[in-house]
């Protein structure tokens, strides 16, 4: 009824990484817990929510083959504070027992046989990417997705592959992101799908934890999964359709341009958001004045005020909007603060177009807001 001894750093490793696809669930207990099964020289661990499934394998002693469900965080808590390099878990009567040199410990288990049978993933399409690119990638591309579930179009980040090219793309409709970097292999068939928000936070933390340096990549029509040497990491995929980013892109209108030291418009910023994120009637809501070459900044609390100032490079007309402050610093802060950040403009109704001078691969666009006096 299973007895295995494991490696425990690499049990702990394994359990951080399967455990973020699994949170309380009241309605159907068990899946508050992370299944372990011992079969076939192999040790697995599995977590999921029905949506997104992480899995994990490694490498023990296997005396007695078995499977259970247990609440992780108590264990993952314990085994940390230990210090032996191997532990023996077995089960008895329905509880598990982990043994060190020095200790014994007893943690209560699910009924095993309530944990739900899990669909293989069925291959489709098959890329692979390199870890690192899409880590850096999705952390970029999260920013500007929405983060309410009430509309899984937009609660989610687009991915979309396209003649040698991959493309990250997120929206809540008051900005948006495009991100887009080659592949060292052009595959022939495009794909373009959403991930929910949700799962892109738990995958950034997985692809975090290991240690491959590329990701096979399998889409099918309704679910896709990340491959490593060692996990898998796989979630279905939103059926709503994203919104035309592309029209979008293609019909910003501008008629003036701004170059500013990212650094310094980044420092000037963070001094404004000290006035304005909590801001009860327009919250991170500031007024920014392009006149001659001069970046004038506004921001008002219920309690204070600041007005501040940068050197810019403008073509065009002087012009006064309301920008979101946060906004700019979600985007602002992957840039790198030695080169000049473009911003294109139009008039105080329309969209701002933010990228860096060196990489026109990355491109953000914010609304203003309303002018107040």
């Amino acid at each position: 009824m299973l007895n295995i001894t494991v490696n425990r750093n690499k049990f702990i490793k394994a359990l951080k990484i399967v455990e973020k696809a699994v949170s309380e669930n009241k309605i159907r207990p068990v899946l508050s817990g992370v299944y372990l099964e011992a079969i076939n020289n192999k040790i697995y661990l599995k977590g999921t929510n029905l949506e997104m499934t992480i899995s994990a394998f490694m490498f023990g002693k296997i005396f007695e083959e078995g499977a259970i469900v247990f609440s992780p965080s108590l264990i993952d808590e314990y085994l940390r504070e230990i210090n032996d390099e191997e532990i023996n878990l077995y089960v008895e009567n329905n509880i598990l027992i982990i043994e060190t040199e020095d200790s014994s410990s007893e943690f209560s288990l699910f009924d095993v046989t309530e944990y739900p049978k899990l669909k293989e993933f069925k291959e489709g399409k098959e890329y692979e990417v390199s870890k690192m690119l899409l880590e850096e990638m999705f952390e970029k591309s999260k920013i500007a997705a929405a983060t309410s579930n009430e509309n899984p179009a937009i609660n989610c980040v687009r991915l979309e592959f396209e003649e040698g090219k991959i493309k990250f793309v997120s929206s809540d409709t008051y900005r948006l992101l495009y991100l887009e970097d080659d592949l060292d292999e052009a595959y022939g068939e495009s794909y373009k799908i959403s991930i929910p928000l949700l799962s892109v936070e738990a995958l950034i933390k997985t692809l975090k934890s290991v240690a491959d340096d590329f990701v096979k990549i399998l889409i099918n029509e309704n679910q896709i999964a990340f491959k490593f040497e060692k996990e898998v990491f796989q979630t279905r995929l939103v059926d709503l359709a994203f919104p035309d980013y592309g029209n979008i892109l293609r019909n910003i209108n501008s008629n003036k341009e701004v170059l500013v030291d990212t650094e310094k418009f980044i420092a000037l910023l963070k001094r404004v958001s000290v006035f304005v994120k909590n801001n009860n009637e327009n919250k991170n809501s500031a007024i920014f004045k392009f006149k001659d070459n001069k970046l004038i900044v506004k921001g008002v609390s219920d309690i204070a005020k600041i007005i501040d100032e940068v050197d810019i490079n403008k073509v065009g007309e002087d012009l006064l909007i309301s920008l979101n402050v946060k906004f700019l610093l979600d985007y602002l802060q992957f840039l790198d603060k030695n080169e000049k950040t473009e911003i294109k403009l139009y008039d105080s109704k329309s969209a701002v177009t933010i990228k860096s001078v060196s990489n026109p691969k990355s491109i953000y666009i914010a609304m203003p807001l309303a002018l107040r006096d």
